[in-house]
């Protein structure tokens, strides 16, 4: 048998119940879920993004891709009771800032100078995944960016 890694080539292993044809079965997504939502988050769109904002199950979520690493952090992206736009402060995304008060902060979300500084942003688990495996549990989840309807 030949192995594909991380291609996305071939198809979902026999035996997956649901087959959900948004994006191709060997896809490297990583999956959150936040409340009772949960979204895709293919990993060559992030690998592109480096930040990405988006609102997943009523929370502003913050995303963080170093391409150095091909490390992936997620948080809500919310410090003292404010909601927060991020940035990359270099190319590796290894800093951020926040719009709102130009505070720094690292990629694994402390704040480390600025009005905000000694924050920390609460953490997410991202889930690494096929997308034929996530999608077989989260039938109902939103893929980044949102992919219109079939009709």
């Amino acid at each position: 048998m030949i192995r594909r890694g991380l291609s996305g080539a071939g198809s979902a292993p026999p035996g997956v119940l649901r087959v959900d044809d948004r994006l191709k079965p060997r896809t490297m997504i990583l999956g959150l879920d936040v409340g009772e939502s949960s979204e895709a988050f293919p990993l060559t769109v992030l690998r592109e993004a480096r930040v990405l904002h988006d609102d997943v199950g009523g929370q502003p979520v913050l995303i963080v891709h170093q391409p150095a690493s091909d490390t992936t952090t997620a948080f809500i992206a919310r410090a003292k009771g404010k909601n927060l736009q991020f940035r990359a402060a270099n190319a590796d995304a290894t800093e951020l800032t926040d719009r709102e008060t130009g505070s720094r902060w690292d990629a694994y979300g402390k704040c480390v100078s600025g009005p905000l500084r000694g924050s920390q942003l609460e953490s997410l688990i991202l889930e690494p995944e096929y997308w034929f495996a996530w999608s077989e549990f989260h039938p109902e989840t939103k893929i980044y960016p949102a992919t219109p309807s079939k009709p």
